[in-house]
């Protein structure tokens, strides 16, 4: 019996306007990959990757997703990420965080991430009520899916 080896990819949305929120789901997401990845790598790339592709995370406050794809699809995904400038009807781009072999160290890297962003942001918000409320947001991580 083979084992089926997965990478994960942590990524970072990066809107050409800062101040632009985006609606980012998993099916958005992964559909803009797909379309990408069959543009640049035709329809061999396509058949590599869709076996075993999956957004596995998506979050709109810090704008952070995880990718899971198979190992021999990785480079098809992470070579893919740059070109890619359109998400839906944003222009934005991708960050490449991190590449790891589990979801657990992604998800450790992810927290450590999500933690240096609110304490940059923590000290814009006035009340107590909205610091908390905004933990909640950014450190929920619901990778079940």
């Amino acid at each position: 019996m083979v084992r089926i080896k997965n990478r994960y990819i942590a990524v970072q949305i990066v809107p050409e306007k800062s101040m632009q929120t985006l609606r980012l789901s998993d099916h958005t997401l992964s559909k803009c990959l797909l379309q990408n990845v069959e543009k640049y790598y035709g329809v061999y790339g396509l058949g590599v990757l869709e076996h075993g592709f999956r957004v596995k995370y998506c979050n709109e406050r810090t704008k952070i997703a995880v990718i899971r794809c198979l190992h021999r699809g990785q480079r098809y995904v992470t070579s893919i990420l740059p070109l890619i400038t359109l998400i839906g009807d944003v222009r934005a781009k991708f960050r490449t965080l991190y590449v790891g072999a589990t979801v657990i160290q992604c998800n450790k890297f992810i927290i450590k991430h999500q933690r240096q962003f609110l304490d940059r942001i923590m000290g814009q918000t006035a009340s107590a009520k909205e610091r908390q409320d905004l933990f909640k947001r950014v450190m929920e991580l619901d990778m079940d899916r």
